[in-house]
């Protein structure tokens, strides 16, 4: 027989599906493994040894599901936040920021179907059991979590039944005037008239009597009430003489009748019809006793005279007002007015032709509620019919969120909403370009909800249970405006209610079933294909994907918790025709498995130019349930040994040498391995959070944590069959040739898959005079006790805190013919 050398120098497919291990046509077979763990598969080609975890912190409540999410401000300022049961801690770089908590509404229960947006310094939080929340970083330490206020939107359909509302107020700075002083407050200047108080009586049909071209009217609240004014609007009179309005004037505040703040001035407001309402609004958030309207020109007569002034009093100074229902039909299913209507909008369409809104502030019976006003004053207490109650109550909240084009846009059951351009709190619609807008998803014929939206080129990309579809402009690079949009299906699978990622090239997301992870990719403006990136590794996802975290560097890998507590891994660099799923156990043991379980995943910018994988693992340490918070740390490359970390839980000790480190208390009663000064230490036990070299051994720098080991098997190659293929023919392994990166070979053992039999991989010199390890680059032969039996495949086993790399495998074998 011919000794037969089929190099396998890739092995950038990874681990692949049992059902494919005797697949050998495939073209993908050479450069995959039947297992790969705890190994990454490298855009190189070769696999490298993971790096190990380190040690942050354990949460509050380790005896409740706990997830970690990013917050990411820039490259330089990001923290993952440890969601808890009614709780948020904040983290970053490896530490726990100050003693940051948050108290929060969310029970563990709810915390893997919570979905967020972040924009700079601040994140919106959603989910369908809960008003929407936003949480806000002020400063390192300093984070608020308040309620996110919808302003004006966004609404159920507009009434269609005969009920009527009809408003106990006006939500104006002036009660309805019958005097210069009645029922309240004062009415000034103006010449001395007393006739004044008519611009305030609430009557368009009235006037005051005219005081030249000049001149200026002022209120004065009652007690020395300060009030807070936004926005006003001016009547002319009816009939004839609309030259006499105002067409220059200035409105101020004071708190003292002397000294005037500006609020609001205009000029030029010429070409008043009979009648006219103009509307005006400014910013302003101070009160004021004293409000004043100097009028400085009019249209052209000799005296002014206008009908009616109406300013407003905002809602942050106005005491709620009845609000009264004719019926409970139309509202709530005919059920009327319930509890859980408070802090709910409701839209208001006025005797003048204007919508206004109002919140909920007290429900007092199922036809009246106490309500307070936004935006301009009521003109009158007629009763109103048409009118529209806010979409969001409980059990129908918003769902998930994205940014878009300036625009902050939400999802619930099939409708997606989304805010006025650069105004992220408004939510009135219009058809102005910059309104905000409702999308209702029609989901192709089928009625799927919508699962997740995010922000694509070109395009709000809606993930559904049915498939994706795409919602933008209706042309080309036009933006989505709330008269111009198209919605666009594209041939994609179900969507799972995971969070998708950026994969800089694509989109990753979980399909419906949780079992498989697809890949979302652009094919023309506005139109997606997809394709199950772990189809021929499907046994790793099929697990039940958790959640995805995707790491751009060092390398392009997509991590993923399963429910079986491993951590899956996609090397994703489709440019390169890189796609290999590995997986990972993490140290320890957890419900009677020999490995951690990983909880939750998320990626951050780290300080040292890498992003950071941080976990939530749960472990039982003496007995007991632990969740750690850990970081998974950059793979060993180009270093000193003794900086290798290739430990589980693990902690770093630098400084004078000793031979005590302590702190590792979170490991009580474990066995753990030591790198100090770059000799290896293993099966040291914890006692008292202390771990002690023996003999007396000291070292300035120490890696300790729990052990692992990193595994590899090969498939059977199909490789010198001259009559056909080799698979399933007998063959004999004598010898593997390994080509090594920066491996310490002393952790490093092959045997072959049937004798069962550990051989060590032996290097001249590997070892250093003084016990330390070294770090071997090249090629290496080890022999193997292969049986004709064993198909020509190889088990590769790494162990100890050090690193370990493979570029290529050779084994050498003998085949039947």
């Amino acid at each position: 027989m011919t000794a037969l050398y089929p190099i396998q120098d890739t092995f950038v497919r990874g681990e692949i599906s049992p059902r494919l291990h005797a697949r050998a046509s495939l073209d993908f077979y050479r450069a995959a493994l039947s297992v790969c763990e705890n190994f990454v598969t490298l855009p190189h080609g070769g696999i490298r040894k993971r790096g190990g975890t380190a040690f942050v912190g354990e949460v509050k409540l380790s005896a409740k599901a706990t997830r970690i999410v990013p917050f990411v401000f820039s490259s330089e300022q990001a923290y993952a936040l440890e969601f808890g049961d009614r709780y948020i801690r904040v983290h970053a770089y490896g530490a726990r920021v100050g003693t940051v908590e948050v108290v929060s509404p969310y029970v563990e229960a709810d915390l893997f179907d919570l979905a967020y947006v972040q924009s700079a310094d601040q994140m919106w939080i959603t989910h369908r059991a809960y008003p929407p929340r936003v949480l806000t970083r002020t400063a390192h330490e300093a984070w608020n979590l308040d309620d996110f206020e919808f302003l004006d939107g966004p609404y159920d359909q507009i009434n269609d039944t005969a009920t009527t509302l009809r408003p106990a107020d006006y939500g104006s700075l002036t009660p309805k005037m019958t005097s210069n002083t009645t029922p309240s407050g004062t009415v000034s200047d103006y010449g001395g008239s007393a006739s004044a108080w008519r611009l305030f009586d609430k009557d368009t049909g009235s006037h005051a009597e005219g005081v030249g071209t000049n001149g200026s009217v002022t209120y004065r609240t009652a007690g020395g009430e300060q009030v807070i004014v936004e926005n006003y609007y001016l009547t002319a009179r009816s009939g004839g003489e609309v030259d006499r309005t105002p067409t220059n004037w200035v409105l101020e505040g004071s708190n003292d009748g002397s000294t005037w703040v500006a609020l609001d001035s205009r000029n030029s407001e010429t070409g008043w019809s009979g009648g006219e309402t103009r509307y005006y609004e400014f910013f302003n958030k101070t009160g004021f006793e004293y409000h004043r309207f100097t009028f400085k020109a009019i249209n052209g007569a000799t005296d002014v005279d206008f009908a009616e002034l109406t300013l407003n009093r905002a809602a942050a100074s106005q005491a709620a007002f009845a609000l009264t229902a004719s019926s409970t039909a139309g509202i709530n299913g005919g059920a009327g007015f319930q509890a859980s209507d408070v802090g709910r909008a409701i839209r208001l369409f006025a005797s003048d032709g204007r919508w206004r809104w109002a919140k909920i502030a007290l429900v007092t019976s199922p036809t009246v509620v106490m309500i307070r006003l936004y935006g301009y004053a009521l003109p009158d207490l007629s009763p109103i019919s048409r009118w529209r109650l806010g979409t969001f109550v409980p059990g129908k909240y918003v769902e998930c969120g994205s940014l878009y084009e300036e625009r902050l846009a939400f999802s619930r059951r099939f409708s997606v909403y989304a805010s006025r351009t650069g105004d992220f709190d408004n939510f009135a619609l219009g058809e102005k370009d910059d309104d905000a807008l409702e999308f209702i998803q029609a989901g192709g014929g089928q009625a799927n909800d919508i699962v997740w939206i995010a922000e694509s080129d070109g395009a709000l990309v809606i993930g559904t249970s049915g498939g994706i579809r795409a919602l933008s402009g209706s042309g080309v690079d036009e933006a989505l405006t709330p008269s111009s949009f198209k919605n666009r299906r594209s041939r994609t699978f179900g969507c799972a209610r995971v969070r998708p990622v950026d994969a800089g090239q694509s989109f990753l997301y979980v399909t419906r079933s949780r079992r498989a992870i697809a890949e979302l990719s652009q094919v023309q403006a506005s139109k997606f294909a997809s394709d199950d990136i772990g189809q021929i590794s499907e046994h790793i996802a099929k697990k039940g994907v958790v959640e995805l975290a995707y790491q751009s560097d060092p390398d392009p890998v997509l991590w993923f918790p399963v429910e079986s507590g491993e951590l899956g891994g996609f090397t994703h660099q489709p440019s390169q025709d890189v796609r290999g799923m590995h997986r990972h156990r993490i140290a320890g043991t957890f419900d009677g498995q020999p490995w951690a379980s990983v909880e939750s995943a998320c990626v951050t910018p780290g300080r040292n130019g890498v992003d950071d994988l941080w976990l939530v693992v749960k472990r039982t340490i003496g007995g007991v349930v632990r969740r750690y918070i850990e970081i998974m740390t950059a793979p060993f490359e180009y270093g000193a040994l003794e900086d290798a970390f290739n430990v589980d839980s693990g902690l770093t000790y630098e400084g004078a040498a000793v031979t005590t480190v302590s702190g590792a208390g979170h490991l009580e009663g474990e066995v753990v391995d030591v790198l100090a000064d770059g000799k290896v230490y293993r099966g040291l036990a914890v006692a008292d959070g202390q771990v002690s070299l023996p003999h007396g051994a000291s070292a300035g720098t120490w890696q300790v944590g729990l052990p692992f080991a990193a595994e590899a098997a090969t498939l059977e190659l199909d490789v010198g069959g001259r009559d056909g293929s080799l698979v399933g023919r007998r063959k004999k392994i004598g010898r593997v040739i390994l080509s090594l990166f920066e491996t310490d070979t002393t952790g490093l053992r092959l045997r072959s898959m049937v004798r069962g039999h550990w051989e060590s991989v032996r290097v001249p010199s590997v070892v250093l005079p003084d016990g330390k390890a070294s770090l071997f680059s090249g090629n290496v032969e080890v022999p193997i006790d292969d049986s004709w039996e064993g198909q020509g495949r190889i088990e590769i086993r790494h162990a100890g805190p050090t690193p370990c790399t493979i570029r290529t495998l050779t084994p050498v074998f003998d085949a039947e013919p």
